[in-house]
């Protein structure tokens, strides 16, 4: 399990670490549709569907995570959260990739579960595919 966690976290930070960048999202996003993508991955992650999940996932960076990989990172806290009750928060901010130039929508929900809030920092390209995913 720390080998998943681990590498979800690798994953969420080389994109978030090598982005740069104001907090001003690109002109090339709109604000309401990466919150509709990034509550829809939530729901995906709550419904335990990790095939979903990956599938969202920029398809050069599938290879580097997998269903089995978010099982057995996420069901044990996803066990312990009980049932997800609403969003506290929901944030989105722009960032840019300093070796490459390219935009990314960062969307952070913090979610209110029956036994606690769990933060989901959520980053997503310029067709909304996901480039990092991380859950707290």
């Amino acid at each position: 399990m720390k080998k998943a966690m681990v590498l979800m976290m690798a994953l969420a930070l080389t994109w978030l670490l090598a982005a740069c960048g104001g907090a001003q999202l690109a002109d090339i996003y709109d604000q309401d549709e990466v919150t509709a993508r990034a509550e829809d991955v939530v729901s995906l992650i709550n419904d335990r569907d990790y095939e979903a999940v990956t599938a969202l996932v920029r398809e050069d960076l599938r290879d580097q995570l997998t269903a089995d990989t978010l099982r057995d990172a996420w069901d044990a806290t996803l066990d312990k959260s009980g049932a997800f009750q609403e969003y506290k928060s929901e944030t989105v901010i722009g960032q840019k990739s300093k070796s490459t130039g390219e935009d990314y929508a960062v969307a952070v929900l913090v979610g209110q579960y029956e036994n606690g809030a769990r933060t989901f920092t959520i980053s997503m390209d310029q067709n909304l595919d996901l480039v990092g995913i991380y859950m707290k």
